[in-house]
């Protein structure tokens, strides 16, 4: 069976940087869709952008509570892939989600393909808090405003060599930053990871980097990555199947 994802937490990704797990295993191709968070307004819509999907497929778009991943969440829409790859969606935000502080979003293909994302926002229009461990996340300060820079910073898996390295791409980068980046444990989000790099953000925006797996985590079947600001605060995080075929 052929599985999509997602990352998502100001990941998100952040969704607001930082994604909540925003990927899941790829298709025979190797290919990982997945998608980040773009834009929230508070209590009426959120944007997406898709990466990697599948062309010619349906899905239904899934809402719920921050935990459940969107699974048997409320239907707010139906999305047709048309080409796939890369697009840009807006949806409405359900009535009796409506004054929740994060919510889950999911896109479940309807078609029999197995295709499937799923990622998570702060239902505000600045994503600035922090999450801790745990399906409950709680608030915590705020990301130091930056001049010009609006939305929240997200990152999406692109590919992986097993027990080698990791290749992910950002959106909505803040611009003249400098992130720390850590790998854990799954279930862990990157908090306390091992650091593997720093990352500077130039202008921001997006761009593709590639890091190395450290030696404790080779053998994991999956890993946490995380993108964590010393100085801004913003961050990002996700995780992805440490193999080359991304199968569970």
């Amino acid at each position: 069976m052929k599985y999509l994802t997602a990352a998502l937490m100001l990941l998100i990704l952040l969704v607001p940087l930082a994604v909540w797990p925003s990927i899941t295993p790829a298709s025979a191709s190797g290919t990982i869709p997945t998608f980040s968070i773009v834009s929230v307004v508070s209590d009426k819509t959120v944007t997406i952008k898709t990466f990697n999907f599948p062309a010619d497929d349906t899905f239904k778009v899934l809402m719920g509570a921050m935990g459940t991943r969107g699974v048997n969440g409320i239907k707010v829409a139906t999305t047709d892939s048309g080409d796939g790859g890369t697009f840009q969606k807006t949806y409405t935000i359900p009535a009796t989600l409506q004054g929740s502080f994060q919510i889950a979003i999911r896109l479940q293909s309807t078609t029999g393909s197995g295709y499937f994302a799923y990622n998570w926002f702060y239902n505000n229009t600045t994503g600035a808090a922090t999450a801790t461990p745990g399906p409950t996340p709680t608030p915590g300060p705020s990301p130091t405003p930056r001049p010009g820079y609006t939305g929240f910073p997200t990152f999406s898996i692109v590919s992986v060599e097993r027990d080698q390295t990791v290749t992910i791409r950002t959106s909505n980068l803040p611009p003249n930053d400098s992130f720390t980046v850590t790998m854990g444990a799954m279930g862990t989000r990157g908090i306390n990871g091992i650091k593997v790099a720093t990352t500077d953000s130039g202008k921001g925006g997006t761009k593709t980097l590639t890091y190395d797996i450290p030696t404790s985590l080779k053998g994991s079947r999956q890993i946490a990555i995380r993108l964590q600001s010393p100085t801004s605060g913003y961050f990002a995080y996700n995780w992805f199947y440490n193999n080359t075929a991304n199968n569970p």
